[in-house]
């Protein structure tokens, strides 16, 4: 069952909308290397874009190294090339998850805010 099954179609469609243009911009700057996308994708996802982007640095950190001691004799650029290889599929994971993320916190603050205007203490399971 959806977390966002009481709500209307069009809201759950732009949801998806919002996380595939986010998976877009993050798949678009791995394969391209320009880094403004993954600007444009922080920017959408704040604000979990933030540890969404210091998931990219320390898993790309982290996997450098790791290749730097399983691969001692490599050259540097065999070692970049593959370090881009294992990081990006990870780092588009963390930035759709980061939208997926701001999706149910959004939805979390219209049922609250709702709530409130109803004049209840609960949030209802009712669609917004």
């Amino acid at each position: 069952m959806s977390v966002l099954s009481g709500t209307r179609p069009a809201t759950q469609i732009a949801a998806a909308g919002y996380v595939l243009v986010v998976t877009g911009l993050a798949s678009a700057a791995q394969v391209t290397g320009n880094g403004r996308y993954y600007l444009a994708a922080l920017l959408l996802t704040l604000p979990a874009g933030l540890p969404a982007i210091v998931g990219v640095y320390l898993a790309y950190g982290l996997v450098e190294q790791v290749n730097a001691m399983l691969l001692p004799r490599a050259d540097g650029d065999q070692l970049a090339r593959q370090t881009l290889a294992l990081t990006a599929p990870v780092n588009v994971l963390l930035f759709a998850a980061a939208a997926v993320a701001d999706v149910l916190l959004v939805h979390q603050l219209l049922l609250l805010l709702a709530a409130r205007r109803a004049g209840l203490r609960r949030p209802p399971s009712g669609p917004v």
